[in-house]
């Protein structure tokens, strides 16, 4: 196939798309770093992206039906890093989350991730059943809780969290019916305050600055305090690129990482925040036609799980920022620094893209 008939049937809005996404997150990672010792990090966020555009394009050349034939093998591997990390006694940031190889660090369980997601892919690709029997869908929850298990014994719950939209996306493959739903739902809540016990001292701290900010203004609820300041004193129009105070004058925490979108409030104002949401909004309408265009049910539900977990990571990111969630690690897709994520989130992208272009049968 000539390479002018590849590209006319890749979905280009949805990869153009991707690329403004990741763009906009390289200047914000620039205009947070560029004035302190952190400076380097921006070309490391350009290295990321570049690395992850590279594996995007792999993950769209190679047919997804041969990545769920290997997904049993990925997905052995990411379990068998997991595992590794808990035998491990190397702390970062108070969790076992990073493995360390030379100067560079990752994180396995963002890969995870797109393992999982292939598995069950493949499970579901090959039962064709529109109810699964208990058993069958036993399985599919034993693969999604197994390495959320292991993650959440990092201690990393907010990781741990964002593979709940696999749970809901494979529910909803399943065929539940809303009574089982609605038991789903009351055996959560009833699980959360057993749960608490099971916090360390840092995330009950997490949950009780959520509650109540001026708890410690100064120590634990600085961060999300600042995060409110730099977020609603950007107004319509912003301070503009690289004039944002509470980012030069460092009172913002993690700016470049978990709480760049207040950087993005405060520079760009409403106006660049509705501009960015509303790419996210056109990334996931393109990518939920590519589902529904889908040729099996493999790649409707591999569409299905990446684009939640887009989804997913936006909402809680977007909300801890403006107080309605509490402060968990949770990325804000193509934007927020970091390899493992940038990566992780362009491998979601080549897949998309992949289910998408083989909708072609002769491709």
């Amino acid at each position: 196939m000539s390479v002018s008939r590849t590209i006319s049937r890749l979905d280009l809005n949805l990869l153009t798309t991707a690329l403004l996404i990741a763009a906009i997150g390289c200047l914000l990672v620039y205009s947070a770093t560029y004035f302190g010792p952190d400076a380097p990090l921006f070309r490391k966020q350009v290295m990321w992206t570049l690395i992850g555009i590279a594996l995007m394009v792999v993950f769209i050349a190679v047919d997804y039906h041969v990545l769920m034939e290997i997904a049993p093998f990925l997905y052995a591997v990411g379990i068998l890093l997991l595992a590794y990390l808990l035998a491990s006694d190397r702390l970062t940031r108070n969790v076992k989350s990073w493995i360390h190889i030379g100067g560079f660090q990752f994180q396995p369980s963002e890969f995870m991730k797109i393992f999982t997601a292939l598995l069950i892919a493949k499970y579901f690709d090959s039962n064709d059943r529109a109810y699964l029997d208990f058993r069958s869908f036993a399985v599919v929850m034993g693969m999604i809780g197994f390495p959320v298990v292991l993650i959440a014994l990092q201690p990393a719950f907010g990781s741990a969290a964002s593979f709940f939209p696999l749970f809901g996306v494979a529910m909803f493959f399943g065929g539940i019916k809303p009574k089982l739903w609605l038991i789903a739902t009351l055996c959560f809540l009833v699980a959360l305050p057993v749960g608490w016990h099971f916090l360390k001292p840092f995330q009950k701290e997490r949950i009780m600055i959520f509650m109540n900010p001026a708890r410690d203004p100064l120590g634990s609820g600085y961060q999300v305090t600042q995060a409110k300041i730099a977020t609603g004193s950007g107004g319509i129009t912003g301070k503009g690129f690289l004039h944002g105070t509470q980012v030069n004058l460092e009172y913002l925490p993690a700016r470049h990482t978990d709480f760049i979108f207040s950087v993005l409030g405060e520079e760009w104002g409403f106006a660049g925040v509705s501009v960015v949401l509303t790419l996210y909004l056109f990334l996931i309408v393109e990518s939920l036609s590519v589902a529904k265009a889908s040729r099996d049910r493999g790649g409707t539900f591999l569409v299905l799980s990446l684009i939640c977990f887009f989804i997913f990571h936006i909402l809680i990111n977007v909300s801890m920022q403006i107080g309605l969630l509490p402060v968990t690690g949770i990325p804000l897709p193509l934007i927020s620094y970091g390899g493992s994520a940038t990566m992780m989130f362009f491998l979601a992208i080549g897949l998309i893209l992949n289910v998408g272009f083989r909708r072609f049968v002769n491709v």
